[in-house]
């Protein structure tokens, strides 16, 4: 309930969680599974899996938030499941149960499961990689259900590929190098499997990639080079970030487990095996180390990418757990305990601490959920401090975990409060309703800008002007779809009998000092929509008239 209850709380975040809903919107609409486009154009970026799941999701239950969230929620709930399984059959007792209760309450994990983007899938489909292939290595059991396993990896690497490109292979064969160096288990790499394996994920991933570049020749180079090796190597995407960039985002993602981690981890590397037997733990933890090593080392990072790194970490830490028959609860509870206060400290100063006004207002309306996240997190911690050396100190799990689960969904979810500066809902409701969408034949403008929850929310694609960012590729294989000028969209919009445009309010007004004729329909923080004629879109509803007049009268008083 806590997991799946919020989804629908707040509107799609830009630019990303815009864009993965706006994508499958348009592959349902146009009924092509094997170009994504986005606004039309075509969009190469990232493979489709993903878009097929959300779009059929759309077309089961409806465009909504809750249901462009539900494939991320979903598969992260599912490989929490997954490692409750598989722990529970690799032992020792009752190391499944506390994995997937420490995975699914982490903070990072957590998060990353309530948010449209890619990092949730391709982890998901990793984890089930690892979880296979530990259950394949798993001695008592027949040689049958071993090879079983291992065909199950392979095919989970294949929706890996096809949910985020070539680290859904990569990645796992990096840690099996690795991990066959250090353990020297060159017999290892004979339990593979390779041919029904590699038949397997051929199969599943290979279809595709034939299909898409058989009807877009320049799928290979842009998808391939430049999104792989360019973004890795380069800083070309501009997300550069220091060597460390990682790790508070590993530790605050860990919360509230975070202080158990540094025992765990020595304990897995020091208590291997012998060389040339496989060892569970040490090839865990070298997934967990390779993969965080992997994305510290590329020119490109982003917060979602240590992701894959925390189901392998929540199984070391519950392993070692049910081994020793104990948790360091003292720790993990003074640390959140502190953490608790601090944040509902901090939260309770933010309105005074904020210099500019725009930025007051908006803390002034958020403050009170961190701090109601931070009571929460503290109190948790409290009850489980005094429930550790209970004779049941799974009432201690259970309070840490409910902290972590209830303080990380409050902080998230009063984002609602501010979702105008970070999402187009809103504009998109007072603009012809809820849960409506303007006519197919009523055009929109993008005027040096573009938001994708935007398209998204009015069911329509718009025409970009002077701005193209991550679109250009798309742009240079169908210019028509393109206006490069303000002069060129001048003379094209003068043409128009009936159109729309969204712009920011400051480009509103220096096209209006310069004679274009335009109708404010509404205004609304950052961006105003306006129309050719001075008619409102045909969805707005009886309401909007309200709105309308009130914009209108807004937008023309002069600056205070």
């Amino acid at each position: 309930m806590l997991w799946f209850g919020t989804l629908n709380y707040r509107g799609l975040f830009i630019p990303d969680e815009g864009r993965y809903a706006e994508i499958p919107r348009e592959m349902l609409s146009s009924g092509d599974w094997v170009t994504p486009r986005l606004d039309g154009l075509k969009y190469f970026e990232k493979p489709p899996l993903q878009y097929w799941a959300t779009a059929a999701s759309f077309a089961a239950f409806g465009e909504h938030d809750w249901s462009a969230r539900l494939w991320p929620a979903l598969t992260g709930f599912l490989a929490a499941l997954l490692l409750v399984f598989a722990g529970n059959r690799l032992g020792p007792p009752g190391a499944g149960w506390l994995a997937g209760t420490m995975l699914a309450s982490s903070w990072g994990y957590l998060l990353s499961g309530q948010f449209l983007t890619l990092d949730m899938g391709v982890a998901a489909f990793l984890t089930l990689a690892l979880c296979a292939f530990l259950l394949a290595q798993d001695r008592p059991q027949s040689e049958a259900t071993r090879r079983n396993w291992m065909i199950v990896a392979w095919g989970a690497m294949a929706l890996a590929v096809l949910s985020k490109g070539l680290i859904g292979i990569v990645l796992p064969g990096l840690v099996l190098a690795l991990y066959v160096l250090v353990q020297r288990d060159w017999r290892l790499l004979g339990r593979m499997h390779w041919a029904p394996g590699l038949a397997v994920f051929g199969t599943i991933a290979v279809p595709w990639f034939v299909l898409v570049q058989l009807r877009n020749p320049e799928f290979f180079r842009f998808f391939f080079i430049h999104e792989h090796f360019e973004r890795f190597a380069t800083a070309e995407a501009h997300r550069a970030g220091p060597w460390w960039y990682f790790v508070p985002i590993l530790l605050l993602g860990m919360m509230p487990w975070t202080a158990a981690l540094p025992g765990a981890l020595r304990r897995a590397w020091d208590g291997g095996r012998g060389k040339g037997e496989f060892d569970a733990d040490r090839f865990v933890l070298i997934w967990a180390a390779a993969i965080f090593v992997f994305f510290s080392a590329s020119h490109s990072k982003l917060p979602g990418y240590v992701i894959p790194v925390m189901p392998a970490l929540a199984l070391l830490l519950a392993r070692d757990a049910a081994r020793r028959a104990r948790l360091p609860l003292a720790a993990l509870s003074a640390t959140a305990l502190v953490l608790g206060v601090a944040l509902a400290l901090v939260s309770a100063r933010l309105p005074s601490l904020a210099h500019a006004p725009e930025l007051a207002a908006l803390l002034g309306a958020y403050w009170h959920w961190p701090l109601a996240a931070g009571a929460l997190l503290a109190a948790g911690a409290a009850l489980a401090w005094g429930t550790r050396a209970a004779r049941v100190p799974a009432l201690a799990v259970l309070a840490l975990a409910f902290a972590g689960l209830g303080s990380a969904l409050t902080a998230l979810d009063g984002l609602h409060r501010i979702e105008d500066n970070y999402s187009a809902q809103s504009f998109a409701e007072r603009l012809v309703g809820k849960d409506r969408r303007l006519a197919p034949q009523e055009r929109v403008y993008s005027l040096r800008q573009f938001d994708s929850s935007l398209s998204f929310y009015l069911g329509s694609q718009m025409t970009l002007v002077g701005y193209r960012g991550e679109l250009g590729p798309g742009i240079a294989a169908d210019p028509r779809r393109f206006i490069a000028s303000l002069p060129e969209f001048s003379q094209r919009w003068s043409a128009e009998k009936e159109a729309y445009a969204v712009m920011s309010p400051e480009l509103y007004r220096a096209l209006t000092e310069q004679g274009l004729p335009m109708h404010l329909v509404l205004a609304e923080g950052r961006r105003v929509l306006v129309s050719r004629s001075g008619a409102p879109p045909g969805n707005l509803p009886k309401a909007g008239s309200l709105l309308l007049a009130l914009a209108r009268h807004v937008s023309h008083r002069p600056r205070d």
